[in-house]
């Protein structure tokens, strides 16, 4: 059985990332929403963008290390095992492009680059499913 450790290694330098975006989100807090009005803070669309890259990188770093230890027992062939593990790879290119387009607001560089990272995540999705059902189908 092969472990797939480029999904354990995306999934460790991940979560590092994602940390580390949260913790300077955290440290500036009071800095980062220096206006109230009506009781709620502004904040501007990059801000927004560099959260959501803290919110989307931590689920695909665990989805990641989740992949590395699942997709051995799949029922898929050895190529589409390893299609699936370098797709899971991959989708870190959402996360990565939503911190990209916050730290570059109001350019719109990287508008549609998370597209192709929940692409990737749609598609390990589906394979996921195709092995599972292909593993269970096998054992009856």
């Amino acid at each position: 059985m092969k472990f797939y450790k480029q999904n354990a290694i995306t999934a460790a330098i991940l979560f590092l990332l994602s940390a580390f975006v949260g913790m300077s989100i955290g440290m500036n807090y009071d800095i980062r929403f220096p206006s109230e009005y009506e009781g709620h803070y502004m904040i501007e669309k990059g801000e927004v963008m560099i959260r959501a890259a803290h919110t989307h990188g931590m689920p695909f770093a665990l989805y990641n290390l989740i992949l590395a230890f699942v997709i051995p027992f799949l029922g898929l062939s050895a190529k589409m095992k390893n299609l699936t593990s370098w797709f899971g790879v991959l989708m870190v290119i959402m996360p990565l492009a939503l911190f990209l387009r916050g730290m570059v607001y109001p350019a719109t560089t990287f508008d549609y680059l998370g597209f192709v990272g929940a692409t990737f995540f749609l598609v390990t999705s589906a394979l996921l499913l195709v092995g599972a059902i292909k593993y269970k189908q096998s054992k009856i």
